[in-house]
């Protein structure tokens, strides 16, 4: 049987939204885990439960609305891209919708993946969520390096 599509999704990050990724990717690497910024947020998506998004986007909310001025500092500095199974997409936008119908913020996608990205522990507390995300969704090789493991098997196959 085929395997659901998964949707690119893509999140505008602010300088300190890139911090923390590039810190939490680097206490994950620190901890014995191979993972890239797309899985730890692949995997956050997948492991943070609708109700603690949607808490942490009200923090995330009402700590922008004590500030005066712009919510950030600075202009988006990076637009990490991840393919999502449709229904993690689905619980981001169930998410967003009840904020939107609480009246407490509206949000999109990026708003509630930058809300548990900074609410998220440091890197070495990540790694039950990662290796059991890993586990259920493992990494699968794509375009060159998919060419290449196949050829190799069947140079195995030939000796």
């Amino acid at each position: 049987m085929s395997e659901p599509a998964l949707i690119k999704v893509s999140f505008s990050f602010y300088p300190q939204d890139m911090s923390v990724l590039a810190d939490r990717v680097t206490g994950l690497q620190r901890a014995g885990l191979k993972v890239r910024e797309a899985t730890l947020l692949r995997a956050l998506v997948y492991g943070t439960p609708p109700a603690e998004m949607f808490a942490h986007a009200v923090l995330l909310a009402a700590a922008y609305a004590k500030k005066s001025g712009p919510r950030e500092e600075d202009y988006v500095a990076g637009r990490p891209t991840v393919d999502l199974p449709a229904a993690h997409v689905k619980k981001l936008d169930t998410v967003a919708d009840e904020l939107a119908r609480k009246h407490i913020v509206i949000a999109n996608r990026a708003f509630i993946v930058r809300a548990i990205l900074r609410a998220s522990p440091p890197g070495r507390e990540l790694v039950p969520l990662l290796r059991d995300f890993m586990e259920k969704f493992p990494n699968k090789p794509r375009g060159l390096s998919k060419l290449r493991l196949e050829q190799k098997a069947r140079a195995r196959g030939r000796n």
